[in-house]
């Protein structure tokens, strides 16, 4: 089935002025705002200082809990009187003849917020995905490259894809197409969806789900965009799609659409809704660790997972450590989160869970 996408004919004003400014950023800008979830950055044009705080609010919001409706909640737009006790910082910031506003949010503050309003909130745990996109126009064929996304050489396809990549804080990533791409797969490799040569390809890039599009000019409006999500499991070796669709509509429409769906997607993954019932301890077994730098690094891997509320390293020998983990939130999101870190890998030759290969 095919799903017909058309722009919303009204916007409320604020969220207008909040999606030009997000499409108008700088790639510097992009970049940091990624860095942290918890920054908001509006394009100043002729907001009163408070309005652009509230903006920013609303920015990461939508970031932190993984929800793109979550502005609409009465509670929301209580939280938005509260602005000023939320900040932690801000100011602005001239970047190639623009003026933006930059807010920094108190973390603690932002996570209790939504868990009083029932939203989850999704901390660190954001997947790569890489994506293979072919755009078919004016009977030319090509397979998008990062160089031609951050050189903006097509200017609706690179605003677009940066604009609600950041506004969901979620990291797509290009391939490079050079050499070792091309001799990896080809542009027929793609089209034809032969998931394994992809995979394949995709392997140096660390991302755990790829996906694979194919962007086709109608009209000169009209666009047709087939996109799938797939998950390539490094144990099996198997490739699962999550997600697929079939869209039509202008451009921009289509592409927003898409990478909306794969932020849905991950926020549905990783996304933690606390609750006291829901917390319950887990022990989780690591192989492979022998020098000290390692385990710094797992300290780092392991503070950064938002399903972990706490965590004890119960045991360590030759073989392995053993870590007794305190669970915030289900289950899945914890299997989620731990299986999509790239340090760690599940080791197969175990009956068992929670049984991990250091790499």
């Amino acid at each position: 089935m095919v799903v017909i996408l058309m722009k919303p004919m009204f916007v409320v004003c604020k969220f207008f002025v909040l999606f030009i400014s997000f499409i108008s950023f700088t790639s510097c800008v992009l970049a940091n705002q990624f860095e942290n979830l918890y920054q908001g950055n509006i394009i100043v044009e002729k907001q009163g200082e408070q309005q652009l705080k509230e903006l920013a609010l609303q920015q990461v919001l939508i970031k932190v809990s993984g929800n793109s409706q979550v502005n609409r909640l009465d509670e929301s737009q209580q939280l938005l009187k509260k602005t000023q006790n939320l900040l932690s910082q801000f100011g602005y910031r001239n970047i190639e003849n623009n003026r933006y506003f930059m807010a920094v949010f108190d973390p603690s503050k932002i996570n209790q917020a939504l868990k009083e309003m029932g939203q989850p909130v999704w901390g660190e745990t954001r997947p790569r995905t890489l994506v293979w996109l072919i755009v078919e126009s004016e009977g030319e064929r090509k397979l998008i490259s990062d160089t031609m996304i951050n050189g903006d050489q097509d200017d609706v396809l690179s605003l677009v894809l940066k604009s609600t990549e950041q506004e969901r804080g979620i990291n797509l990533r290009f391939p490079l197409m050079d050499l070792d791409d091309n001799l990896a797969v080809s542009l027929s490799d793609v089209s034809g969806r032969f998931f394994d040569q992809i995979a394949l390809a995709s392997e140096r890039y660390d991302a755990s789900l790829f996906s694979v599009a194919n962007l086709k000019q109608k009209d000169e409006k009209t666009w047709d965009l087939e996109w799938v999500l797939v998950y390539n499991s490094p144990q099996s070796m198997k490739n699962k799609v999550v997600l697929s669709e079939q869209l039509r509509g202008e451009k921009s429409v289509v592409l927003s659409d898409m990478t909306n769906k794969i932020a849905d997607y991950y926020a549905d993954q990783y996304a933690i809704l606390a609750t006291d019932a829901d917390k319950f301890s887990q022990s989780i077994y690591i192989s492979g660790i022998s020098s000290l730098q390692q385990h710094e690094k797992l300290n780092q891997v392991l503070s950064g997972i938002l399903a972990i509320a706490s965590y004890e390293v119960v045991s360590v020998d030759a073989m392995q450590v053993k870590v007794n983990v305190k669970v915030n939130g289900g289950i899945n999101s914890f299997e989620n989160a731990l299986n999509v870190q790239t340090n760690l890998q599940l080791d197969a030759s175990q009956s068992e869970k929670f049984h991990f290969n250091w790499r």
